[in-house]
């Protein structure tokens, strides 16, 4: 065996590997997906969403528990995939004509939750929230900065947006 076939082997054999598994959970996978979405196209989108991020390396693979590590791959995918439908609709209704026609006092609200972040919020879970949002900064951006873990980061972030959601939808302010 030559030094440049030594050197593509292991591509080789990953790409079996990959493909082995794709075509042993797709089926299963995507089942998954169709229950949590309902549809088809975003199911199938989802599988391969997954499956990108396994050959991209940004999402090891454990062997041992490959078929449970994949289902819940997919399942948080789903989850992110429903999460955001929800967000674009909040969006969308914040965008109907009467509500940018009334400006629905879009500087009070913006003040109003600035000082919410600033003064209910714990200190920690602010500073999140402003590095997330205001910054723009990851998740793993974050934790690396602060020196947290990435699940630290996302518990602040989801406790501060239950909260403010609370309190603004009850209106409170």
């Amino acid at each position: 065996m030559t030094d440049r076939e030594k050197q593509f082997k292991p591509l080789e054999l990953r790409s079996l590997a990959m493909q082995e598994l794709f075509h042993s959970e797709f089926g299963r996978m995507y089942k998954a997906a169709y229950i949590l979405l309902g549809d088809e196209d975003e199911a199938k989108d989802a599988v391969q969403d997954v499956f990108a991020q396994l050959w991209n390396g940004t999402v090891p693979l454990r062997e041992a528990s490959a078929r449970t590590f994949l289902l819940t791959c997919v399942r948080n995918r789903c989850l992110n995939l429903i999460a955001h439908r929800k967000t674009t609709l909040e969006a969308m209704q914040l965008l109907t004509p009467e509500a940018i026609e009334s400006g629905q006092h879009d500087e009070e609200i913006i003040t109003a939750i600035e000082d919410y972040i600033d003064h209910r919020l714990t200190p920690q879970t602010g500073r999140i929230i402003r590095m997330h949002y205001d910054e723009e900064q990851s998740y793993k951006e974050i934790s690396q900065q602060l020196g947290i873990s990435l699940s630290a980061v996302n518990k602040h972030i989801v406790q501060g947006l239950r909260k403010l959601r609370e309190t603004f939808k009850s209106k409170e302010v």
